[in-house]
């Protein structure tokens, strides 16, 4: 029987990381039966490592026009190459976090279109998710989307995206239901995304365990990824800095480096939360009856997530640190366009130089000869 592991995210629980980490000990996992293709066709938004992005992913044509006959094409190139491989490697991993959130969402189910796709074929697919309890990973994502920028989603206040929740699965119990109904319940693997509860002490021998694999010296980590979270404070700056109505891909890229950096040093603010000692006790109860069923029904556990003492204030824009952090951001920001002026002269003024030596050349031919002969 041949498997398909769908490794399905959710966003912010480690998933670049562990789709880098297949792809640079491929070797070892191939030669424990698994593999982690890469495809030819490259999505402009989504690295090449999300590998399972073939099976959701949009493709425009020349017009910016969604191109179906061409998303079908390239889902079915996919799963030749997958059946192809499945010829020496029983074992398929495909991970894409996208597929929590579209798998629904989307006009065409894309559940559904797997398992159409799979049809009687001696085909297992196993669905692994990892999950983090709704308030942290609800900050995570919001704080996310505004770092990345020239999204609508970029430009929401925590309190109107708390309250509004877009594009985002928070009923954890209801969507791995969902699932079950084309993959089956057996066939779902739940994870806890968190530290204390990993497998091995890591993110990368959790989710070797969760292949069914054992963690061992062969496996290594070449590039340990660290995904800097703007602090609390810089997170707003940029936030209002995404509603500039000119503001365009090479400006946002510049606002976030700078606002990346300056939390780089400025450490973490995890002393406070974004919701009040009360709020968050309203919010987590929308979700603690399904948090029960998975853990009883997936785990075979009591309880999905470890209580946590709420011991933090609750963040406020208008703190007496909010304006050091603007003066830091606008310092390093005119530090920054002061160099880059500095290298701009410096590099007219090299080209001025060569300018003045190409006229001299022309104007005295024979001496630039002459002199160059001489040197030799």
């Amino acid at each position: 029987m041949n498997t398909i592991y769908l490794h399905v995210g959710t966003a912010k629980t480690g998933t670049t990381a562990i789709q880098n980490f297949c792809s640079e000990n491929q070797e070892v996992l191939n030669r424990q039966g698994y593999y982690y293709p890469e495809f030819s066709y490259c999505y402009p938004s989504a690295s090449r490592l999300r590998n399972g992005h073939f099976l959701f992913g949009r493709v425009c044509d020349e017009d910016g026009l969604r191109d179906d006959k061409r998303e079908e094409e390239i889902f079915r190139e996919g799963f030749h190459k997958i059946y192809e491989a499945f010829e020496t490697y029983p074992n398929i991993i495909l991970s894409d976090e996208g597929l929590w959130t579209c798998g629904f969402r989307d006009e065409k189910n894309v559940w559904e279109k797997i398992k159409e796709e799979i049809g009687e074929k001696q085909i297992v697919i196993k669905v692994i998710v990892y999950l983090r309890m709704q308030d942290t990973f609800l900050y995570s994502w919001w704080s996310q989307k505004v770092k990345e920028g020239l999204r609508a989603e970029s430009q929401l206040t925590w309190e109107r995206m708390a309250e509004e929740l877009p594009k985002i699965q928070l009923d954890y119990y209801d969507m791995l239901e969902k699932i079950a109904g084309y993959v089956g319940r057996e066939n779902i693997i739940v994870r806890r995304f968190d530290a204390d509860r990993f497998i091995g002490g890591t993110l990368y021998t959790d989710f070797i365990d969760a292949l069914g694999l054992i963690y061992s010296e062969e496996y290594h980590i070449k590039s340990e990824m660290r995904n800097i979270s703007l602090t609390r404070n810089n997170n707003e700056i940029k936030r209002i800095l995404n509603r500039l109505p000119e503001l365009d891909a090479d400006g946002n890229a510049m606002f976030r480096q700078l606002l990346v950096e300056q939390s780089g040093y400025q450490g973490e603010d995890d002393m406070y939360s974004m919701f009040s000692e009360e709020e968050r006790t309203v919010f987590l109860a929308k979700y603690h009856e399904g948090n029960i069923q998975i853990a009883k029904e997936y785990l075979g556990e009591n309880e999905l997530f470890s209580p946590k003492d709420w011991k933090k204030g609750k963040w406020n824009p208008h703190d007496g640190y909010m304006l050091e952090d603007v003066i830091l951001f606008f310092g390093s920001l005119a530090l920054r366009m002061e160099k880059e002026l500095k290298e701009q002269k410096t590099e007219l003024k090299e080209q001025k130089r060569q300018i003045n030596r190409i006229r001299n050349i022309i104007k005295h031919p024979f001496g630039a000869i002459g002199r160059k002969l001489f040197s030799k």
